[in-house]
């Protein structure tokens, strides 16, 4: 299974929780629960894929 996943997800949203349905980010708050109940509103039968975006100083520490 192949996911699209836009590429300017580290630039644009650092630090906040994304939801993203057919490679389309439709949410991205501080808060996982959210983004995703605002994705649900939006999208109730589509998949929604959940990604936390780390900011640019913890990135170096990704293993």
């Amino acid at each position: 299974m192949k996911t699209d996943i836009p590429k300017n997800l580290f630039k644009k949203y650092s630090g906040k929780r994304v939801a993203i349905v057919d490679g389309h980010v439709v949410a991205a708050t501080d808060n996982i629960a959210v983004s995703l109940k605002i994705a649900k509103k939006k999208f109730p039968h589509k998949k929604i894929m959940l990604f936390a975006i780390p900011r640019k100083e913890d990135r170096p520490f990704l293993l």
